[in-house]
């Protein structure tokens, strides 16, 4: 049966884990390593799969989904004044929403991205606007090359899969859910595309579930039955 999704996760064998402390990375002690192993066999298959998939979209076609992305969020937000949401610098065929960060100013909310400081820690955030100067970040990913660090009101986190309970399948660094685990105040939205829906990604100990998850049909609330 499928499991753990972390690729930052210990170096030991799965089958070790249960000898580590959590601080040096390893299991709860009520957990099976062998069903994390298996897990985490069955999401790298599927992360695999759907990346692949999305992959093989046509521009245009993420590009008219990352539209009707930024209509439901519009919609399901409401009133953002005073508020800071973060994204994410676009890689491996996710959905830009640059466009509709750039006009969270004129909303009179502040828009922010994510940075990787130190491996297999909780994420950082600062200001981003267009005219922000970028530096790259690990992965080479652009980040913002200076400013205060800041915590988002609302966080949007790139989906590469998910299920109705509102768990996200990510690339498997585990850093959104390390940041939502030491800032619980965080609000987190996943935004990506309505055919990365699975029946269940095995939630683990270490998974957050989103408070609400948009895709290019609509708004899905972990208790709902549909997007």
């Amino acid at each position: 049966m499928p499991g753990h999704d972390h690729r930052a996760g210990p170096a030991s064998p799965p089958c070790f884990w249960h000898e580590l402390s959590l601080e040096q990375g390893g299991l709860p002690g009520d957990i099976d390593p062998v069903q994390a192993r298996d897990v985490a066999r069955w999401r790298k298959a599927e992360r695999a799969r759907l990346l692949e998939d999305r992959a093989a979209l046509a521009v245009r076609t993420r590009q008219d989904a990352a539209r009707a992305v930024a209509r439901h969020l519009d919609a399901d937000l409401g009133d953002i004044r005073g508020l800071t949401v973060s994204a994410w610098w676009p890689i491996r065929s996710e959905l830009d929403l640059r466009f509709w960060l750039a006009g969270l100013a004129a909303r009179g909310a502040t828009a922010a991205l994510p940075l990787v400081t130190e491996k297999a820690r909780p994420l950082r955030f600062r200001a981003w606007t267009p005219d922000t100067a970028m530096q790259r970040g690990f992965w080479n990913i652009p980040v913002p090359a200076s400013g205060d660090w800041i915590t988002p009101d609302i966080a949007l986190a790139p989906l590469v899969g998910f299920d109705a309970a509102g768990y996200r399948l990510g690339y498997g660094g585990g850093y959104f859910d390390r940041t939502l685990a030491a800032n619980p105040a965080i609000r987190p939205i996943g935004i990506g595309l309505a055919a990365a829906r699975l029946p269940t990604i095995f939630p683990q100990w270490h998974d957050v579930a989103m408070s609400m998850i948009i895709t290019e049909t609509g708004a899905l609330t972990p208790a709902a039955s549909s997007v």
